[in-house]
């Protein structure tokens, strides 16, 4: 008969492996909403606040993508989240500069919506009171949220 050696295989190792911990802070996703018109008297010269603009914006928010469990109560609605944006350019009368704007509607969003990670707010303006100007003048302003 054959005599097999048996033996167990014994580690050197003096340190056990730590049990796999998941990293959850990269559990985000952006939800991006582009393409939204909203008018407002808007704008540096009178006669841009006179006429007003149909200003675009996109909305670009962050949030925990995690345990949602399929259930619209777990995340933020992005529909309330776009009335509430429309409502805060109705609420303006006239505003002066774009940059103003937002800085308003972001610390809107920060205060209303508490489920967000951050923001960024892009507002297109398509109208400048120059001759023969047939461009786009866009702001970016992002914030994150504690």
């Amino acid at each position: 008969m054959n005599n097999v050696r048996k033996t167990a295989f014994k580690s050197n190792r003096t340190d056990t492996p730590k049990k796999h911990q998941k990293s959850h802070e990269h559990d985000d996703c952006w939800i991006h909403i582009r393409d939204v018109y909203t008018f407002i008297h808007l704008g540096a010269h009178p006669s841009e606040q006179k006429i007003g603009h149909n200003l675009k914006f996109d909305l670009s928010i962050k949030i925990d993508y995690r345990n949602t469990n399929d259930n619209l109560e777990n995340v933020v609605d992005y529909s309330e989240l776009i009335t509430h944006i429309q409502q805060c350019f109705k609420s303006f009368k006239k505003v002066t500069l774009i940059e103003y704007l937002a800085e308003q509607i972001l610390d809107s969003i920060e205060k209303n919506f508490p489920g967000l990670k951050a923001a960024r707010l892009c507002l297109h303006k398509n109208f400048l009171p120059m001759s023969n100007f047939t461009g786009t003048v866009t702001i970016e302003a992002q914030r994150e949220f504690a």
